[in-house]
């Protein structure tokens, strides 16, 4: 059983992690195993008829030990609520992050390590997406040392789409590009005074969803510094505009402060773009020389910084293929690979 449970949030980068994961899987073809899909109900059938279906359900979520046995059971994040029938049953986990320890209260942060601990003394196999969240997950949970963990990287894929067009929210300009949840985890909020440095000929695109209070005191600062015409909150956006908008942005920025692995960084590189990110959690892991590093977030500098290296980054076509070069590395081909070996070790076959 794969749970692909989070295809119900298409829009996010665990959405994003679902899809990819799940249609690399279903290439695979073996008289040995078979793949049982957990989806929503609108996904069955989705993946093509290699692999058979389970849809989500609140029998399996409340009831699970009334639902159907499977020999291994893989959980593709640690907050799924979805389980096995049987304890005994072989589970499979990766945990993408534990963002949760710096942004919530100590009482939350507690109950959310027990409820982890649980999950990981019951897995057979614990995969992190990233050298970083291994190393934050060593240090929380306990016994971790005596169970097996690896770290593998997700893919990274773009849909393309030879007739996208300009998204009409798009203003006139070179494009400045960041995406990702508007929440202060994400920082976009230093981004403000960092477009009010900039001549007035950048623009800032910020994508994702901004229902949070974090979203509206970030509209509210650009009201009082007259940036409605400069910096533009998109919501959440369609695959088609977030295409368009990073193979016509000048550059994509990305200041978030706790990434377990942080995509669009590596996204960007994919269309050559250049990069500029903050030295925070795993992103120097994941970008490594491949990307500007903000030292600090105060606007003065952070614009200098960026007109610099902008100027020296398009001076050379060398340095837009490297990134090319470099983001190909994260592919789901590579990913679900290692992830069947671990499939077929925990098997015995």
């Amino acid at each position: 059983m794969i749970d692909l449970e989070r295809l119900k949030y298409i829009n996010t980068g665990l959405g994003q992690v679902c899809l990819n994961f799940g249609k690399e899987l279903a290439k695979y073809q073996s008289e040995k195993i078979e793949f049982v899909f957990l989806v929503p109900r609108k996904y069955k059938g989705f993946f093509g008829n290699n692999i058979s279906y389970e849809v989500v359900s609140i029998k399996r979520k409340f009831f699970s030990f009334l639902c159907s046995n499977y020999d291994l059971w893989y959980s593709i994040h640690q907050d799924s609520k979805y389980f096995p029938s049987k304890s005994s049953t072989p589970y499979v986990l990766t945990v993408h992050d534990l963002n949760f320890i710096k942004e919530k209260t100590a009482k939350k942060v507690s109950k959310r390590l027990k409820r982890l601990q649980r999950r990981i003394d019951r897995a057979v196999e614990i995969v992190t997406i990233s050298d970083y969240t291994k190393k934050e997950l060593l240090k929380q949970i306990n016994y971790l040392a005596e169970k097996k963990i690896r770290t593998i990287y997700n893919g990274i894929k773009i849909t393309e789409f030879d007739n996208s067009e300009k998204p009409n929210y798009v203003p006139k300009g070179d494009i400045l590009f960041t995406l990702g949840v508007i929440k202060p985890k994400k920082n976009q909020k230093v981004l403000v005074d960092f477009i009010q440095n900039l001549p007035k000929i950048y623009k800032l695109i910020i994508a994702g969803n901004d229902s949070s209070r974090y979203a509206e005191e970030i509209k509210k600062e650009i009201f009082k510094k007259g940036l409605q015409n400069r910096i533009i909150l998109s919501g959440e956006i369609s695959n088609k505009d977030k295409y368009w908008l990073y193979k016509n942005s000048f550059a994509v920025l990305f200041p978030s402060l706790y990434e377990g692995m942080g995509m669009p960084p590596i996204e960007a590189m994919r269309f050559g773009k250049p990069v500029f990110v903050s030295k925070k959690s795993s992103i120097p892991e994941i970008c490594g020389e491949n990307a500007f590093y903000w030292e600090n977030f105060e606007p003065n500098y952070m614009s200098s910084f960026f007109l610099k290296n902008t100027e020296e980054f398009y001076s050379d076509i060398n340095n837009s293929l490297k990134r090319v070069n470099y983001s190909n590395k994260f592919n789901w081909s590579e990913n679900t690979k290692k992830y069947f070996e671990i499939f077929m070790q925990v098997l015995q076959i």
